[in-house]
This record gives C-alpha cells, structure tokens and sequence, in this order.
C-alpha cells in the first residue's frame, strides 16, 4: 500500500507539469505510454547528471537514444510485474541516498534540487526503479544459473600465463548496439550525438546514461590485457594516451567510445614461483655517530617488537614517527628481494617484526603479512574465474533483454520535444 500512495503522489505532483504542455505520445511499450513529458523530463535528467548544456540541438540529437533507454526500462518494470517481483520504499529511498553520496548532494537534496530544474521526481525514481528490478529479476533467472566449468577456467587461466608480461588496459567504455537500432545509420548517428558530449569528468555518467547493455555496472576497474581484447578494438584502444578519449570505434556489434583509465605491463609469471607480501621499517642513518644510531634505533626496535602484531600495527607506528620510513613493499618473488631481506624473511612467522638488518642505506627491520606464498595461483584463478562470471552474466543478461523486447509490442510515434 506504500508504494502505491508513493506513485500516485509522485504522479500528482507531475500532473499540474503536464497541464502546461501538450501531451503527445513518444512510444507505446505494449500496453503502456511514454509521453513527450517522460522523454523530456529524463532528457533533462540525463543532460544534468551528465553536465551536458541544456539546448534544443543537443536535446534533439539524444532524444532517440534516451526514448530507447526509457522503452528498455518499461520492458524490465513490466516484466518484474508479471514475475512478482517488487521492490519496497526503503530499497528505493536507499538507492536515491547512494545516489546522492555517488553525485555528492547532502542527503535527501537530489530530488528537491532537480524540481527546481524542472525534472520531476517521478522521473528520478522511475530509473533508480527500473534498475532495482533489473537486478533483481538478474538475480533470479541469471545469475544463481551461471556456471563456469573447470575446463574453461583452466583454459583462461593458462591463455593468461602465455600471456603474462603483456600490456593491460583499464579503461571505461560507452557502446551503442546495432540491434538496438532500427538501421547502421541511426547507431551512427546516436554514437556521434553521445560522443560530441563526452570529457573526462562526464564520461562514466553518459556512459550510466545512454549506453545500451542489459547491465549497468561501474567499469573504472575494467582491466584487461592486450590479448585479449577482440582483434578490432585492440589497435584503437593500445593507441590511446592515459586521459584519452577515443572517437566512436566500429565494431561488428555495435559503436564503441573508449576513455584509457590507465595502462601498465603485467609481471611475467612463472609457475610454482614463491612470493613473498610483507613489509618494513626503516630508519636512514646520518653519516656522524653512525654507531650510536644504530644502538638507539636497535633499542626501539626491541622495545616495540612485542607490542606491534601485524602489518596494520606496523603501519600505524610508521605513520606516527618523524624519523621512520617504510610500508608494505607488496606481493614480490624471490627474484625481486635482496638476498640480505630473502634470508630473514624465509625464516620469519607471519606478523612478527625481524631483527634489525643494516644496509648502507639504514637500518631496517622486515614482517611478513601473510604466509610465504608457495603457490599464487588461486587467487588468480579465483580473479579469472570471477571476469569469465561477469562475462557470462552481461551475455545472458542481454539475451535475456532481447527476448522480452521479441515478444513485446513496440511503436515509435512521436519523438518531438
């Protein structure tokens, strides 16, 4: 009964809207409507939370990409009612909230601040919604239904020991699909329209905005190596300088925008190699009283050797001392460590701080943070295992949006803002 007083409240407050405009119809989506008001109230939403200018040109060459979005949103809401699937007030309003952290509003502002910019709040909570039962109804009929069989991740996980040494890229990406479009041209034009928006610091929520996939996930964290890019986009991405934009890239599915995150040259790996995650203080030694240095910085050493557990403690004690350096050096093997810090550590316990080692660049004093790794190869297998799962969820996903969209009944009529 809540959710209901919600939208008919919602719908209300958009009614007097509507009263000063005329209403036509932009699309039917089986038995429902989008009107012009919904296509221009989310065009206002997208531009805003994109930063994109508000005027008649830019709106006319994104209507068609927005009016798109909107028609798989009501496709996925309609489809949660005929499963059952809902989602209650608190999801919704907890949604907004990390919406609003995401966007850096206080909280409970994005919505009175995007009224007086003439988007309606129906608006804001009819695509935080949409996605809320997309992923739901993902959760229901996809993802507890993947797999990934041993063969293929023993596969990927020796393709990526071939591989190792290569170029990995991080990169962010907008794609516009052919099959979401009535022809070649038409994707051509949407791409063109999204790409003469983009910068650095809009690219993520265009991307939120007006790519087409049945998921829509943060790819920041998007690494991927050179190999295993398909061979057309592989060239255009290597080419890119870190910041760097791409201009729409052709593929045989669809138009690709790509902006380069970062890049960097994986380590090659060895198998059955020992790697080693620890860290260090270090005290750097002046060249006058050399010897009474090292006798103090021993003495403190001894002194906190039995109050410091672990490499958090370790890290606290650094970060509170003038005269101290050091931190965690990372996952190494043995090939990256001088044989000096190789004999202690071989022989050290986890957590424990080692005695001193004097250096001609200090003194230093080494702790494992985790066990000798012998074998690191689960936690890659693990990772791989993890990209080929996701891999697998965004294709079912927009199988799954393909079909709906197949047994749906969908009319363009008037797309004029």
């Amino acid at each position: 009964m809540k959710k209901i007083i919600v939208i008919l409240i919602l719908s209300l407050n958009i009614f007097g809207y509507c009263n000063a405009k005329d209403i036509r119809i932009a699309a039917r989506v089986n038995d429902e409507i989008i009107t012009n008001i919904d296509l221009e109230s989310r065009l206002l939403m997208a531009m805003e939370l994109s930063n994109i200018p508000d005027n008649p040109d830019i709106k006319n060459r994104l209507k068609d990409q927005v009016l798109k979005v909107l028609i798989e949103e009501s496709l996925k809401i309609q489809e949660a009612n005929k499963l059952g699937i809902f989602i209650t007030s608190d999801e919704l309003e907890t949604a907004i909230q990390n919406l609003e952290s995401r966007l850096g509003f206080k909280k409970n502002t994005l919505v009175k601040e995007y009224a007086s910019k003439n988007i309606p709040e129906i608006t804001i909570y009819n695509q935080v919604r949409a996605q809320l039962l997309w992923q739901k109804m993902l959760n229901i009929l996809v993802i507890k239904t993947i797999n990934v069989s041993e063969e293929q991740s023993s596969e990927a996980f020796d393709l990526f020991l071939k591989n190792s040494g290569e170029t990995e890229y991080n990169y962010s990406e907008i794609f516009v699909s052919f099959s979401n479009s009535n022809d070649t041209f038409t994707a051509t034009e949407r791409i063109n329209s999204i790409y003469s928006q983009t910068n650095i610091n809009n690219f993520l929520l265009l991307a939120q905005q007006f790519s087409d996939g049945a998921i829509i996930y943060q790819n920041n964290n998007n690494w991927i190596r050179e190999s295993m890019l398909k061979n057309e986009l592989r060239l255009p991405i290597s080419m890119l300088k870190v910041g760097e934009i791409s201009k729409p890239v052709k593929s045989s599915a669809g138009y690709h925008i790509f902006l380069l995150n970062d890049k960097r040259t994986t380590k090659k790996i060895n198998e059955n190699e020992t790697t080693y995650d620890f860290s260090q203080i270090f005290f750097k030694l002046s060249e006058n009283n050399k010897d009474e240095q090292i006798l103090y910085y021993k003495e403190f050493l001894n002194n906190i050797r039995d109050i410091v557990k672990g490499c958090e403690d370790l890290d606290k004690i650094i970060n509170e001392l003038d005269e101290g350096y050091g931190g965690r050096f990372g996952i190494l093997n043995e090939e990256s460590i001088d044989e000096k810090f190789l004999q202690v550590l071989s022989d050290l316990s986890t957590g424990q701080l080692s005695k001193e080692i004097i250096s001609k660049d200090g003194i230093h004093s080494l702790m494992l943070c985790r066990p000798i790794q012998k074998d690191t190869f689960n936690s890659i297998k693990a990772n791989i295992e993890t990209r080929i799962r996701i891999n697998k969820i965004n294709n079912a996903g927009t199988l799954l949006l393909n079909r709906i969209k197949q047994k749906s009944l969908i009319e363009i009529l008037d797309v004029r803002v």
